[in-house]
């Protein structure tokens, strides 16, 4: 059994005390971070209700999931061909401009640089093609929750072969802030006591019983987590609010001067 890591909850202005965090997470020292407050609670409900407004024409980037709904590009679409995916990719970044009522991309970016250890923070780029800095995530109630995975798992999917080139994508990290949470349910769910490699399918897999941590972050609080190695889920969403959030990867470039982050 892997023992259980370090879990860092912090606020925004003490982040110096952990400058090189996103390199320790990749090294397995620390699981992950509940940062507080990047976003105010009064800027995510200018989020929501924008989202909320703009779904219709922005129609074109949202697709059905088992969960509910995703707004965003999604890289593995049309395996190796990512034409559409870059294309996508750049309406969302310019969505976001329009969604937020303070630039998503450099607020993360902002946050990401204090735990970068001094090196570079940019969207994951080649040449002229940007991957998308982000996807919603509309959890709706009673659909299962997001369910257990781990980013290991996709990293040799067609359509990652251009972010193999500039990333260390195993062992990377996930990240997400919480736009809205639902009435209750929504929790990230890691799971400590499962095998790296699963010898039985998902669905056999005793998970209630499980050696588990849940952490249900506040309105614009972000988590930072190495969610590629560690198993986890999102909890079942209870009541009729769905949970809005909002999130994506990042990870080392291969000489590790740069942090790359996409969706």
């Amino acid at each position: 059994m892997k023992p259980q890591q370090q879990w860092i909850t912090v606020d925004l202005n003490n982040l110096g005390n952990y400058s090189d965090g996103i390199n320790q997470i990749y090294r397995g020292e620390i699981d992950g971070f509940w940062i507080k407050q990047v976003f105010s609670p009064a800027e995510m409900q200018k989020v929501k209700e924008t989202l909320t407004k703009t779904q219709g024409e922005l129609s074109n980037l949202l697709s059905t999931q088992r969960y509910g709904k995703l707004l965003g590009a999604i890289l593995t679409e049309n395996g190796s061909d990512t034409t559409k995916y870059f294309r996508d990719a750049a309406l969302v970044r310019q969505a976001l401009k329009k969604i937020f009522p303070r630039d998503y991309e450099e607020t993360i970016e902002s946050v990401f640089s204090q735990l970068s250890g001094g090196r570079k923070v940019t969207v994951a780029h080649q040449k002229n093609n940007y991957y998308s800095s982000a996807q919603v995530r509309f959890t709706y109630p009673n659909t299962g929750g997001i369910r257990l995975h781990k980013g290991n798992e996709f990293i040799g999917l067609d359509g990652f072969e251009g972010l193999h080139e500039i990333v260390k994508l195993k062992d990377c990290l996930s990240y997400y802030l919480v736009i809205s949470p639902p009435e209750s349910g929504g929790e990230l769910v890691l799971y400590d006591d499962l095998p790296e490699e699963l010898t039985v399918n998902k669905e056999e897999l005793d998970l209630e019983n499980s050696l588990q941590r849940r952490y249900n972050p506040g309105v614009g609080d972000l988590i930072v987590f190495h969610g590629a190695c560690i198993w986890h889920a999102v909890s079942e969403v209870k009541g009729s609010q769905i949970r809005y959030s909002i999130g994506g990867f990042l990870g080392l470039s291969h000489d590790e001067q740069t942090i790359y982050y996409w969706a």
